[in-house]
């Protein structure tokens, strides 16, 4: 019972804390909101508008004017005593710890002085714009004039490089002016807001007039001088073109400076109602018709001093090409009677011989129009441009054939040449076997002999003849190359075959009587080597058995053949 009486007088202690330390902090909130109000009702506002009263406000500005200050007042008279009220009202409660009524009156008039706060910086704002626009009226009626002035100035000097926009550019002078005497009486009676629209229209005006001011004589100069001056230019210049021998594919320049004289006619018009940005896609539409006529005859110019230039070099291109095609045609004619010539080479060049005389029939013809004065140097110009690419491309073509055909007769010597040494090889192979003494060959050997000695005797015959084709030749000849090569291999492989058994058999008799194994070796290798002339498997059967009692016998031996085989070839 003790325990928990203690613990109940504890917990009212803390809670009576609580309470005084909330108290302290909601009164030092109601003194902050106190000073504020205090600050509120002392803002010097009152003089600034008494300050602003002294101008010669009217109209919207006055009414304004007249808002700021009614409401100022209410605030000053009304709406802050009530709330010095309510915050006295918020401190007597929480002294005597109402606070949550003291905490209500304070939250409202916090908010209610916040109100005041925005509404005091607005009035302030709003007086000081009306005393700031007052300020820049006064200020622009004297740079107004200085502008009106300097405009009115520059078009009465200048008045002859605006042409027929003159009129329009004065009556928007006029405009300005009127505008600024009723801009004066606006600012005069005090209507600073209507005076400030009046200004910025003005503002925009001037800008304007200004901007005309600097682009128009650039326009109309285009128009009055240079235009007709480049007209006229190109008008004497296309009649001494044509008194001089010029023709043009498309002659349209007569109907274009027509087309262009009534552009700068309807660009000028435009001009006249100020309607800049039409005048500006007018006048770039005759530059463009100018540019591609100056162009056009230029590029004639130009053509006909290539064309005198290039005339007597195609010509002579023309003429070489000629003489090299017939020459080369002749050649394959020649050669026509000894070899085959199986890619065309005779028919490709008399195709081109075919070309070489359309491109002399288009220069022939193109050379008779500029004796005529008829001729379109232009059109003259690419066609000799062409004339030399083709011919360029012909030249070398021709050369192509000509270095093709040109080693036939080299060709058919290294042929011939190449047909002997298979011939000394054949014999060379019939040498070395007759040599051994070998009791026969085996078939497959015989058949590649065979069909050798057939080709190459075919080659003989086939080269003798009257006219003769090196493409098959040289072809066969590759074949036959590769078949030689295999069958050297195969005698060569014969011939070591053949000796090494026959030698191994011959060291094999000093273990015959002793070793039965060597002996019937011996007479099996025999037999392959007299009956079946396999002389491969004779060296196989014969070397094992000698390697089964003399190992490295047959290595030596063999050893022994291949460096008096290679010394011999080396002598010989």
């Amino acid at each position: 019972m003790v325990v928990t009486m203690s613990a109940i007088l504890v917990f009212a202690i803390i809670v009576i804390l609580i309470l005084v330390v909330y108290r302290k902090s909601v009164l030092k909130k109601i003194q902050d909101a106190i000073n504020k109000k205090e600050t509120l009702s002392k803002t010097p506002i009152g003089d600034n508008i008494e300050a602003t009263s002294k101008l010669n406000l009217t109209g919207d500005s006055f009414d304004q004017f007249n808002d700021y200050k009614e409401k100022y007042e209410r605030i000053i008279d009304d709406e802050l005593p009530s709330v010095n009220v309510a915050l006295n009202d918020a401190n007597s409660n929480a002294k005597v710890f109402s606070l949550l009524k003291a905490k209500s009156l304070l939250s409202e008039s916090i908010i209610t002085l916040n109100k005041f706060e925005d509404s005091m910086n607005e009035i302030d704002d709003g007086l000081n714009k009306l005393k700031d626009l007052d300020d820049q009226h006064t200020r622009a009626i004297d740079e107004l004039d200085k502008q009106i002035k300097d405009l009115n100035k520059n078009i009465l000097s200048k008045n002859y490089s605006y042409g027929p926009s003159s009129d329009k550019i004065e009556d928007e002078l006029s405009n300005i002016k009127s505008d600024y005497q009723k801009f004066i009486k606006t600012v005069e009676s005090g209507d600073q807001y209507t005076a400030d629209d009046i200004l910025n229209s003005l503002i925009k005006q001037i800008e304007t007039i200004y901007s005309l001011m600097k682009e128009i004589p650039k326009l109309y100069l285009s128009l009055s001088k240079d235009f007709p001056k480049q007209i006229d230019e190109i008008d004497r210049g296309h009649r001494t073109m044509i008194e001089t021998d010029y023709n043009f594919s498309d002659d349209n320049i007569d109907e274009n400076i027509e087309i262009i004289k009534s552009a700068i006619d309807k660009s000028i018009a435009l001009l006249s109602e100020l309607k800049i940005d039409d005048v500006k896609q007018e006048n770039y539409k005759i530059e463009k018709i100018i540019d591609s006529m100056y162009e056009m005859m230029e590029k004639e110019v130009i053509a006909k001093r290539k064309v005198r230039k290039n005339i007597k070099l195609v010509y002579d291109y023309i003429y070489h090409a000629r003489r090299q095609n017939h020459m080369l045609i002749s050649e394959l004619e020649q050669l026509s009677k000894n070899y085959t010539l199986e890619h065309d080479e005779v028919k490709k060049s008399k195709l081109f011989a075919k070309r070489i005389h359309q491109i002399e029939s288009v220069y022939n013809n193109d050379y008779q129009l500029i004796m005529d004065k008829k001729a379109v140097y232009s059109e003259v110009q690419s066609h000799q441009q062409d004339s030399k690419k083709q011919l360029s491309a012909i030249e070398k073509e021709q050369k192509d054939i000509n270095d093709s055909v040109a080693d036939l007769n080299d060709e058919e010597n290294s042929a011939r040449e190449t047909i002997q040494k298979f011939d000394f090889q054949l014999l060379n192979i019939r040498r070395k076997i007759d040599n051994l003494n070998l009791p026969g060959l085996q078939e497959d050997f015989i058949e590649k002999y065979k069909y050798s000695y057939k080709k190459v005797s075919e080659l003989g015959s086939t080269i003798n003849q009257v006219k003769i084709s090196m493409d098959e030749i040289n072809k066969k000849l590759s074949t036959m190359d590769k078949a030689m090569e295999e069958l050297i291999s195969d005698t060569e492989e014969i011939v070591d075959n053949a000796i090494l058994a026959e030698r191994l058999m011959q060291y094999a008799n000093r273990y015959r009587n002793n070793n039965e194994e060597v002996n019937s070796a011996c007479v099996e290798a025999k037999d392959y080597f007299d009956n079946n002339f396999d002389y491969e498997k004779s060296l196989k059967i014969i070397s094992s058995a000698i390697e089964n009692v003399d190992s490295g016998a047959f290595n030596r031996i063999k050893k022994e053949y291949y460096q008096n085989k290679q010394n011999d070839s080396k002598k010989a």
